[in-house]
Parts: structure tokens; sequence; C-alpha cells
């Protein structure tokens, strides 16, 4: 990057990596670089993977009442074309990540004079811990809630400026969107709204016929979900406040103060490694010690920090009324989403010329490192490169061919866990998979197999002992079962370092179990 210019121009000759395609296809690029790494090295599905890969079995206006399905839906729609695989379930991650980092883009595009720094706050955000690290595992309605946030922003900020009424439909219905994303998703659109009517320069530019098809649109998107949930009564909230952990029988005093405190920490959290950064590089401007161009950002900027002002204190009081608990580092994307781009715009006034580079050198190294770092654990998947558990590269595809001469290929498959559930479908994409707590929506089969997990240990008791004291239902005698190993991969060490031990019962077709 060059540097900066004390007083940029929005007319001057823009490059081409500050462009909106140009954006979106190098966050596209990163995001195929990932998904190639993780696809081609382990095809086995971790963290929240697994589950959904279970649900999706068939495509349904709804499947659970704690998240919504849009997730669902874009993951089912992925399978037809990847089927029940990890491609899949990258492919949705990374492009939904493409398209969050373009609005972002496009929103910082407004709030600042100089599209190079732009350009630079959008990739920024893979200094966000959650956005550059833990994205790469697990996360998934989170990545379609921080789209439709990101979208809802712009469009929102777009009728605004415009007044026009095509704007506000856009809104509503990446509203919609955002709803069937995950349930938190309207506290960002009050935000949003709150953070408009605080400020005067955007105050009078509301109008409100268009605020009016905002709730239309968005019921419409909205509306295949909605049906679904009348038909599951007043279940939601329950389901809700025991997820979010506001139904346990501590006092709400003691649960408010435990749910600020997770608050507090996880927007701490959530800033590293961006905030620490940003403060060593241009301590000047935070130390006073370096006078602005400009008196103040302008008025696309004042409303993301507005915004992500109101996030916090909406989500602070909505702590404090309900004592929710269950508050985590990974659930605050939506809170900081903003926060980048008023950051760079406050720090766009004061020039700093050579720093700027500074923080593209940042950038590009902590995206190299990233993807460095993640290579051990997929090629030596021992607990000194990535932990005792190594999820993703567990050998179930070591259990294919002893299922598959069992003729599970078609059958009813039943899984202790949903680890093993997903991936049997992985293995499996015609069995009919089942577990605890996924029921099948599908017809039941000729055959029916009961898989569970007993760990990296030789199991002491015989196979037909233990499905007994596993099986999660009543069910009678198997008419056989045994014990299935499979070998962990590793680069260097020999066959056999470490093994995973399976169990497999065969059922009747007719146990209550199998249908």
């Amino acid at each position: 990057m060059k540097p900066l210019p004390e007083a940029p121009s929005r007319g001057a000759d823009t490059p081409f990596y500050a462009t909106p395609l140009a954006v979106w296809g190098i966050v596209a690029l990163w995001g195929l670089t990932h998904l190639l790494l993780r696809a081609l090295s382990t095809p086995v599905l971790g963290t929240d993977d697994m589950f959904e890969n279970v649900l999706v079995q068939t495509l349904e206006p709804g499947y659970m009442l704690r998240q919504p399905p849009l997730y669902e839906w874009l993951l089912w729609s992925a399978q037809q074309i990847f089927g029940p695989t990890i491609w899949s379930a990258l492919f949705v991650k990374y492009g939904l990540i493409s398209v969050a980092a373009l609005f972002l883009f496009l929103i910082a595009r407004k709030a600042l004079e100089d599209p190079r720094l732009a350009a630079l706050c959008a990739f920024s955000y893979s200094l966000y811990y959650q956005f550059g690290w833990n994205l790469h595992e697990g996360v998934t309605h989170t990545v379609v809630l921080t789209t439709a946030c990101a979208a809802s922003a712009f469009f929102f900020v777009k009728a605004l400026e415009t007044g026009r009424l095509g704007f506000y439909l856009l809104f509503g219905a990446v509203a919609g969107a955002g709803l069937l994303g995950k349930h938190s998703y309207p506290i960002f659109v009050v935000a949003l709204v709150l953070a408009a009517l605080s400020d005067g320069a955007w105050r009078g530019k509301i109008r409100l016929s268009g605020l009016v098809l905002v709730p239309v649109a968005a019921a419409v998107v909205y509306s295949p979900y909605a049906m679904w949930i009348l038909t599951e009564g007043l279940q939601l909230f329950a389901s809700v406040s025991k997820t979010m952990g506001v139904a346990s029988e501590t006092s709400h005093f003691s649960r408010a103060g435990e749910g600020l405190g997770k608050l507090a920490f996880g927007l701490l959290g959530f800033s590293v490694i961006l905030l620490p950064v940003l403060l060593l590089l241009f301590w000047p401007r935070y130390l006073g010690r370096k006078e602005p161009a400009t008196l103040a950002v302008n008025e696309v900027a004042r409303l993301c920090g507005r915004t992500v002002l109101a996030m916090i204190l909406l989500t602070a009081v909505m702590i404090a009324i309900t004592g929710a608990t269950y508050v985590k580092e990974r659930h605050m994307h939506p809170l900081m989403l903003l926060l980048p781009i008023y950051l760079f715009a406050d720090l766009e006034r004061f020039g700093f010329g050579r720093r700027w580079r500074w923080l593209t050198a940042v950038v590009i190294a902590t995206g190299a490192v990233v993807f460095l770092a993640r290579v051990p654990g997929l090629v030596a998947p021992d607990k000194f490169w990535c932990g005792g558990k190594c999820r993703h590269m567990k050998p179930y595809a070591d259990l294919k061919s002893p299922l598959q001469a069992l003729g599970a290929g078609e059958a009813t498959l039943i899984a202790d866990d949903g680890y093993t559930g997903g991936n049997l479908r992985v293995l499996f994409p015609g069995a009919r998979v089942v577990t605890d707590a996924i029921p099948a929506r599908v017809p039941s089969r000729e055959k029916c197999f009961f898989v569970w997990e007993e760990g990296d240990r030789r199991p002491d008791e015989p196979a037909d002992q233990r499905f007994k004291e596993v099986v999660f239902a009543k069910t009678g005698e198997p008419v056989s079962t045994d014990y299935l190993t499979g070998s962990w991969p590793h680069l260097w060490k020999e066959d056999g370092w470490r093994t995973t031990w399976w169990g497999v019962a065969e059922l009747k077709p007719d146990e209550t179990l199998c249908q």
C-alpha cells in the first residue's frame, strides 16, 4: 500500500484491489485456500458440521426451535451438488464470508475517503480471532448472522441516503433472512434504527413509509419458518431459555451478574488481536500526540460507531432483564461487526501514512501464519499439534469397508452421538442416519445398525454387553455385535500409533429404535 495522502480524494484513481469485485475475489480466494487445505487433508466433519449433516437429510421448513433454518437450507442446497461432505459445509461457510466481506467493504467505502483503506479495513477483519482462526472449524449459523448483519447495515444506509422504497424492501428482505439465521438477529436491526434516530443527520432522512415496508418484507421471507413454529406451540421460549441459561434455579441477580461479566470478557476476547494491533501501531492518536486533519468522522462512520454502542447496551439490558448466562466470545459477532469501520474512519483523519503499510504487513503475515499453523494439526494429529481430541482427523473412513460388508450402505444407521452420526452420513450418503437428538424424517429401511464409539482403548467387555450399556432406547437382543477399529493418520508415525474403537450391533428392522 502506498503512503496515505493527507487529504485523499474520492475522485482519485482507485486501484483494482480496492474495488468491490477485487475485495470479494481476494476474500473468496482466501476462503478457497483454507477450503482446499481442510477438504483435501481430511473428509471428517468437525464441530457443528457433523450435527448439521444429520439434520439436512431432507429439506424442511424448520428443523429445531433453538436455531432457525436458513443455514440448513443453504447446506441442503450445497449438498445437492457436493453431497453430504465437508466440501458442502466449507462451500457455504466461505461463500457467506466472502459476501459478508463485500458488504462490509461497501459500508467502509462510504465511511472512509480512501478506497485503499476501505479495502484494508475489510481484510483486517481477519485479525479478529473469531474470524481469522476460530471460523475455520465449526461455526454454522453465526456465519449466516454475520452476513445478514453486514448486508442489512448496507441496505439501511442506502435506504437512508436515497430515500428509495426499494432499498427499504431490500433491507426488510435481508432482515427476514437474518431472522432465519439466528434468533438474536433482531437486536442488530433495533440497534441500527436507534443509532439513526440518535443522530440528527440521519433522523430526518428516515421515511416512515419505508420503515413500514421493512417488517412486511421480513415477514414474507420469514413466513415458512413462522408457519412451522406455529405447529410447535409455545415451546420456542422454553427451548431458547434453556439454551441461554435463563432457566437456571440460581437467583436472577446472580445470573444477571454472571451474564454481564461474560459479556465484558467476551467483548475483550473478541477484540483480539485487531484492537491491540491498532493501539500499538497508531498509539500517537490514542495518546493525543497527533492532530487530526479533520474534526470528526463522517455520518456513515458515526452511524457504525453508534450502532456498536447500541448493540452493546441492548445486549447488556437484555442480559440484566432475562438473567441469561449463555454468553460467549463467539456470540459477539453482531456487537463488534461495525467497530473496525468506525476505528479506521477515525484513524484516517490523522493521516499516518506508512503506518497503514505496517498494518497491511501485519494482516498479510497473520493470514500466512494462521494458514501454516493449521497444517501440523492436519498432517500430525497428536496432542502436541492439535490437542487431545483432534476430532477432525478421527479415522471414520476405516469404518466404511466393514460396515459396507454388513449392508450398511442403504440401512438405518443409529449413532450414539452427533460426531459419529454426521460422519456415517459422509461414508454412506444413501443411508438413513439417526441420533438420540435428531429423529429420522425418512422411512425406515430393511436393515438397521446401532454404532457407538468406544474410545482409544481396546474395550474390556464383549460387544453385546457394551451394546446394552450404551444403547439409548429399549431394544431386544441384537442380531449380532462386533467391534471395529480405525487407525489414525500421521505424517511420520507408524500405522497404528493411535487407534479408535467403535462397536456395531445389527438390530431387527422392526425394533422401535429402527423405525
